[in-house]
């Protein structure tokens, strides 16, 4: 084994220690002063190539000073899942106490879970007494559909107590053995596969519309022919020609 001399045993570890002794002795006092005063013991029996789970199950009573017998700590099985979390920033070789340690993500789950249903459940009390005192005043027509809504209340508040029990139940079982059985799970609703769209029906393609010929481009008008001049006046003008060398 590797030697643990000069070095320190995780923060993690001491957390599930810290846990542990909570666990099996809650009014105990394991304060940062506490253990302070614990922390030399432990890092001894750490370095000394024992594990923080070893060391939280050591501890034997002998309290009439003749018989010896294990403490409730060493017949308290450590968790091998992780449960709590060191304070944040916590470093090798720093104490710390119980009140500082952090629930892991499935306790705090549990937890969140049985004080929220049972949260419900009181809020759901409270509608069923107001409504109670309603029918008191409410005209004989009235109560039965007030009646109506208060049985539907009280089966929602049966379910929400329902809820934080199972959640308590669950949380004490992760606590003593660090395991969750499959009771008391959600079921995993599976998921209908959702059907493809079917595509788009292509739009038919237009038809192009035939080219229209060129109209023929009509001719210009004949110009009007020019009217002839008078025939006299080319007579005259004839006839002044033959006088012109007289």
């Amino acid at each position: 084994m590797v030697s643990r001399e000069g070095k320190y045993p995780p923060s993690e570890d001491l957390a599930k220690l810290i846990r542990h002794w909570n666990a099996t002795w809650p009014n105990a006092l394991l304060t940062n002063e506490q253990m302070k005063q614990l922390y030399p013991y432990i890092l001894q029996k750490w370095r000394e190539g024992w594990t923080l789970a070893q060391i939280a199950q050591t501890a034997c009573s002998c309290n009439d000073g003749r018989n010896i017998a294990p403490s409730p700590a060493a017949l308290r099985v450590v968790p091998a899942r992780r449960l709590s979390l060191p304070p944040v920033g916590a470093v090798p070789g720093q104490t710390f106490g119980a009140e500082e340690i952090r629930d892991a993500g499935s306790v705090s789950r549990l937890k969140m879970q049985a004080d929220v249903a049972e949260l419900k459940a009181k809020s759901i009390g409270t509608e069923i007494e107001i409504l109670y005192r309603r029918m008191q005043v409410a005209p004989e027509s009235g109560r039965a559909r007030l009646e109506e809504q208060r049985q539907k209340l009280v089966a929602q508040m049966e379910g929400q107590k329902q809820v934080a029990q199972n959640a308590r139940a669950r949380l004490a079982e992760l606590e003593s053995t660090g395991r969750l059985s499959a009771a008391g799970r959600k079921p995993k609703v599976k998921k209908e596969p959702v059907p493809k769209a079917k595509p788009p029906t292509p739009k038919p393609t237009r038809q192009k519309r035939p080219a229209t010929a060129d109209k023929p481009v009509s001719a210009p008008p004949a110009p009007a022919p020019t009217a002839p001049t008078s025939s006299m006046d080319a007579v005259e003008d004839a006839i002044a020609k033959l006088y012109e060398d007289d």
